[in-house]
């Protein structure tokens, strides 16, 4: 496809793992163009913000359903595509609203999968996978569509999840750093034990006051409790009743993708559920360890990056429950002990 001039909407996932596991797509989309085309990212505004520092995109456009300033609107943003004239809109996105805006925008080539009834919205729907496939390969699939073809490269680089950081980004760590008092980073570990879209995959109070004592008692590692602005409490709660000086959280921090992204960056090892932080600080190379209680092993996988699964294999998973366990016991979270968790921690450290 020749590529001169064009210019290229991505319409960015909605969470933010998933944003991070569209990166060896959006990498491939913009190696394969060259500097030929004008790469524009439209998405939720905290996503736009975990591409900072990234080379490959030239104009962020924020979108938001909910809550959403004038210039985030739908309306605004199809008038901005009539405006500004896109040849293509690649959705990395599943919904029949975000074919629409694509369609309204009269933008002339729209690629995503036929789903969600949108397929006569788009020019080139793709057939959805027959099967469960990682969401890595799912994304890739898109673009090799627009690209034509599959390009051979080696899978290393072709799976590799990649964010970077901005220069005030790794100032804030710093800040971040010497606020709370924090040992040098190898000896930090991240604990992420919430989920913002689901509290069926988050890890019990409990379990994470004595996995912290654990890792600060035994490994003689500072420990970070990651959190959101709807999860300070919880954090605070662990700190409070872990009663070791070596416990930390961000709850008193900056809380936004910043503070997420360059904390994850630099901390030994994350040990979190399958929510965004696992993904992020896969991007940034380091170790993680995934608690993956009722979800799907197969939408994670990423046999080329750092990572390590700890999971139960029940008879009832996977499931996809947001609110509570349909089964009424949670064992594929409960199962999952503080002793069996830092023991693995131990594997990890010591490699």
């Amino acid at each position: 496809m020749n590529g001169k001039n064009k210019k290229i909407c991505v319409f960015l996932p909605n969470w933010l793992g998933d944003a991070v596991m569209a990166t060896p797509a959006i990498r491939s989309l913009y190696e394969q163009f060259n500097g030929h085309a004008v790469l524009t990212a439209l998405g939720r505004p905290h996503i736009l913000e975990l591409f900072d520092g990234n080379p490959w995109f030239d104009h962020h456009i924020p979108f938001q359903i909910k809550n959403a300033q004038p210039e985030q609107s739908q309306c605004n943003v199809i008038r901005k595509f009539r405006r500004e004239h896109f040849d293509m809109a690649l959705l990395l996105t599943n919904s029949f609203r975000t074919a629409l805006i694509a369609w309204c925008g009269n933008i002339a080539q729209r690629i995503g999968y036929a789903k969600c009834g949108r397929g006569i919205l788009l020019s080139s729907p793709v057939k959805i996978p027959s099967a469960d496939i990682p969401l890595v390969d799912y994304y890739l699939n898109l673009v090799d569509v627009v690209i034509g073809k599959k390009i051979p490269k080696d899978p290393v680089i072709r799976y590799r999840l990649e964010l970077h950081t901005t220069p005030e980004e790794e100032k804030l760590g710093d800040d971040i750093w010497n606020n709370l008092g924090l040992q040098s980073p190898e000896k930090v570990l991240i604990f992420n034990v919430g989920s913002a879209n689901s509290i069926v995959k988050s890890w019990s109070l409990e379990y994470a006051v004595e996995l912290s004592r654990l890792v600060v008692d035994q490994l003689n590692f500072d420990v970070l409790i990651n959190c959101g602005p709807n999860e300070t409490n919880l954090a605070k709660e662990i700190v409070a009743l872990s009663k070791r000086k070596r416990v930390f959280s961000m709850a008193d921090q900056p809380l936004n993708i910043h503070t997420g992204k360059i904390c994850l960056k630099r901390a030994r090892l994350t040990v979190s559920t399958d929510s965004g932080p696992l993904h992020i600080a896969s991007a940034f190379g380091k170790p993680t360890l995934v608690l993956l209680g009722p979800t799907s092993e197969i939408y994670i996988a990423n046999p080329y990056i750092n990572r390590n699964v700890l999971t139960q294999h029940l008879p009832c998973s996977p499931c996809y429950a947001k609110k509570k366990c349909p089964e009424k016991h949670h064992r594929c979270m409960k199962e999952l002990t503080p002793k069996l968790v830092f023991e693995k921690i131990q594997l990890v450290v010591n490699q």
